[in-house]
């Protein structure tokens, strides 16, 4: 009897769908508690941060804070970059890095986590990975007023001097003297010593010191010697044109022109060579900071001077630091752009951390030494989701989570009670995947009786987990089919070798998974969904037949659905767009009432 052929189906199979999204997500990205964050009042502790607290962004503005992840203790690393600035974030940290190769393919850069920033570090001897800077940063304006113009408080702080009753500024350039006299009150007035120096002192016969002396020792400036100078703290703070006309006081007085776009400063204050490094980066420059012990010879004895501290700076092409006719003229744009690159990574020992998401269109948010680092999430916006952790980092998002998986026996446990009790969720998230693989290891090697799967021999125990991995899918195909249940599976991303059959292999983002296991799990999913930024970018003509490529405006988060040369993708629904948000609400607009199966 032609049994099978009476139980042919016709029309469409309804299910829910099977989906993996890898590379954006909302785990592990960990920075020790007293790491700081940039608020708009300055730095705190990440321990202090709480949701809803206000914190700055990559454009300089305010945003906040939406999630506080509480995540442990873990292996923290110090990264340092080509300034000297540094910061220290876990493994799994994610940064919005362009490498060579993003360059030479005119893409503007991508998320990466730690791991693979420390795997591709150098490019041949080049330094590969580069971050962005932060816009002029817009503090809160501090609620006192300023008792004395930014710039004349930048060139009393290099070349002035208050240890006498009056105060004097010895600078020799005709115009930056006029503008002193300019910047001071109408009571106060200015007089040379006929050689170098200027005198303030009060406009007309009056015991009372100057306005400018009284706002000295107001700020308690006034009577400290060069190495103990330094900015007021609500100096730092003030907006940004501010705080650039301060610094154009420091370079005018202590600072000359270097290289196009590039300055250095000099002074034996270290508190002040600090400050001068805080104003620099946040209004978006570079500031390398290094120190030199000067000799000199007095009545043919060769004495030690203070130790003097050396900052060389770089700014953006919309910025000049300057304001002086000697050092504006030596002044123009950078010739070539100064990177930000990642220039070692090195162990800092286990620490407690946390990580916090914000609301920034591109989620990320200003660290230590104003450096931008990176936040994210997806899917806990799908219908009735229940996640399962094998990473701890859902923190305060506010969904149904099991306890957080500690084995894969807990893993097996909780697919299994999803079958067989009762309960009204939808959706199925594991949470993420390349977490479950540890556990799956773990398992294998439990199993075998073996400390490392690298142990069994042969790669034999990639393929030995793969028994495991069929039991945890084919427990989410019971759910799927028994339950309605749909499966959402996240993922960090990795960069790997792309053999290419038509030409040379190329690097290209997929799931971080083993091949083994990647290529089952690829195959079992309806989607495999690729999460990043994306950058818009314009030709900015430099003249000389010469064009550069830069960025208009933020990045934005977007999902690849289907295949690229940068990354592995692929859906089975009709129509949908190449691109979407990075929005579950976005995908699901795309769904029909009823999704096919396969």
């Amino acid at each position: 009897m032609a049994q099978l052929l009476e139980q042919i189906q016709n029309g469409k199979r309804h299910a829910p769908r099977r989906v993996m999204l890898y590379g954006v997500h909302g785990i592990g990205k960990a920075q020790p508690l007293d790491a700081k964050v940039l608020t708009p009042t300055g730095f705190v502790n990440m321990g202090d941060i709480h949701v809803g607290d206000p914190i700055i962004g990559s454009d300089g503005k305010t945003h906040h804070v939406i999630g506080v992840y509480p995540q442990g203790v873990k292996e923290v690393f110090r990264v340092t970059f080509r300034d000297g600035s540094t910061t220290r974030c876990c493994d799994d940290h994610l940064w919005f890095t362009q490498t060579i190769n993003d360059r030479r393919q005119k893409i503007n850069g991508a998320v990466r986590p730690l791991r693979d920033i420390k795997r591709t570090l150098r490019y041949g001897t080049r330094f590969n990975h580069a971050v962005p800077r932060v816009s002029p940063v817009e503090f809160a304006e501090p609620k006192v007023s300023l008792p004395i113009d930014p710039w004349l408080l930048g060139m009393y702080l290099g070349d002035g001097c208050g240890l006498n009753n009056s105060i004097t500024i010895t600078n020799s350039e005709s115009d930056v003297r006029q503008k002193i006299a300019r910047k001071l009150e109408d009571d106060d007035t200015c007089v040379s010593d006929g050689r170098r120096a200027l005198r303030v002192k009060t406009a007309v016969q009056s015991p009372q010191p100057s306005v400018l002396k009284s706002a000295l020792q107001q700020l308690q400036l006034c009577g400290l010697k060069s190495h103990e100078k330094f900015v007021p703290t609500p100096y730092l703070h003030v907006s940004a044109e501010k705080r650039l006309e301060l610094l154009r006081g420091l370079l005018d007085s202590d600072g000359f022109v270097t290289n196009p776009g590039a300055i250095e400063f000099a002074s034996v204050s270290p508190r002040l060579a600090e400050d001068v490094c805080f104003l620099i980066r946040s209004l978006g420059g570079s500031a390398k900071q290094v120190t030199k012990e000067p000799s000199f010879s007095y009545r043919g004895e060769k004495r030690q001077g203070k130790l003097a501290y050396r900052i060389f700076a770089s700014f953006p092409p919309d910025i000049v630091p300057v304001s002086s006719d000697k050092h504006t003229k030596k002044w123009s744009p950078p010739k070539w752009a100064i990177r930000h690159t990642i220039r070692n990574v090195e162990s800092a020992g286990r620490m407690r951390c946390q990580c916090i998401r914000v609301d920034a269109p591109d989620s990320l948010y200003v660290t230590d030494d104003f450096l931008l680092t990176h936040n994210s999430t997806w899917g806990a916006m799908s219908e009735k989701p229940v996640f399962i952790q094998t990473e701890d980092g859902l923190g305060e998002i506010d969904c149904a989570r099991f306890p957080l998986a500690e084995d894969y026996a807990q893993v097996v446990q909780a697919l299994s009670e999803l079958y067989s009790e009762e309960h009204d969720y939808r959706t199925v998230v594991i949470d993420t995947l390349d977490w479950l693989e540890r556990l799956i290891w773990a398992e294998v090697c439990r199993k075998r009786g073996v400390e490392s799967i690298e142990d069994i021999g042969y790669a034999k125990g990639y393929i030995f987990a793969l028994t495991q991995w069929r039991e945890v899918l084919d427990g989410l195909q019971a759910l799927r089919n028994e339950r309605g249940m749909m499966a959402i599976l996240i993922a960090h991303c990795q960069i790997d070798k792309f053999q290419s059959p038509v030409t040379d292999t190329y690097d290209r983002y997929a799931p971080r998974l083993h091949k083994h296991a990647s290529a089952v799990v690829q195959e079992w999913c309806d989607e495999v969904l690729f999460a990043t930024y994306k950058v818009h970018t314009k030709q900015v003509d430099e003249g000389f037949d010469r064009k550069r490529t830069r960025a208009i405006g933020q990045a934005t988060r977007v999902v690849y659905t289907t295949e690229g040369s940068a990354h592995m993708a692929k859906h089975r629904i009709p129509d949908l767009p190449d691109e979407l948000p990075l929005d579950y609400r976005a995908f699901a607009h795309h769904l029909p009432q009823n999704t096919e199966g396969d």
